[in-house]
């Protein structure tokens, strides 16, 4: 049988287990907060870390939409200067428009202008020699070159004005042999009006050329003649052409 101190003795011990064991359930708390506590910090400083990143990023970014924003603004200015630009380069545009369909109108109009207007020109040459004759001789050029409006006849050796107007004509006289004068004659309607003096050179070639702008009415007629005692060289070459054509209608 327990006395009344032996059972006191034994409820002393209960409660001091008991202390124990709740010391030891506090301990083992404690170090599992403590465990959490530290897991918490490495936490709050892997946030402070990351936070700092973003802080940073959020710097670089800001940096960035700053550089953006003023490149926005540059491409305005440089677009607003474009667009300022292609305004001026439309007026221009149209402006040569206008100067380009103004030259056309100019170049269709010459065009019906040199359509309408009537087109004479011609070159014939010597093919064989003519003279020495007692008597002035009509020289014919049956070699013809050019004979635009048909107004020369290789025939006659005659140019025959088709409209009234203002004519160029030209001629070149050769002879290649000695002891003959070059000399040849222009004739307006049959009458003498350019003359080439008697050219003599006994050591080599003879040359002569002239050219004449005239006055021609409609049917008036032009032609070559060679003087009495001389004679021209023909050939192949064709050294010896008479030629003409219309300046401009009157």
């Amino acid at each position: 049988m327990i006395t009344a101190p032996e059972s006191s003795q034994i409820d002393v011990w209960a409660e001091l287990k008991e202390l124990r064991d709740m010391v030891v359930e506090q301990r083992v708390e404690l170090s599992a907060t403590k465990a959490e506590l530290q897991s918490q910090k490495t936490t709050v400083e892997d946030l402070k870390k990351v936070n700092a990143a973003l802080l940073y990023k959020l710097d670089e970014t800001e940096h960035q939409v700053q550089a953006l924003e003023r490149e926005t603004s540059a491409l305005k200015t440089r677009l607003m200067a474009v667009e300022a630009g292609n305004e001026e380069q439309a007026a221009e545009m149209t402006s040569m428009e206008a100067r380009l369909s103004s030259s056309e109108s100019r170049v269709e109009a010459l065009e019906r202008d040199n359509a309408d207007r009537p087109k004479v020109a011609f070159s014939a040459a010597l093919v064989t020699s003519v003279g020495p004759l007692n008597t002035d001789t009509a020289i014919i050029y049956p070699n013809v070159i050019t004979n635009i409006g048909n107004a020369y006849s290789p025939v006659t050796g005659v140019f025959t004005a088709s409209v009234r107007g203002v004519y160029y004509f030209r001629f070149n006289a050769i002879d290649q042999r000695r002891n003959y004068g070059v000399s040849v004659n222009m004739l307006k309607n049959g009458i003498q009006f350019v003359m080439r003096p008697h050219m003599l050179n006994v050591s080599d070639k003879q040359f002569v050329s002239n050219g004449i702008t005239l006055e021609l009415d409609t049917g008036d007629f032009v032609s070559m003649s060679l003087p009495s005692g001389h004679r021209l060289q023909g050939d192949g070459n064709r050294n010896n052409i008479f030629s003409g054509f219309l300046l401009f209608p009157m």
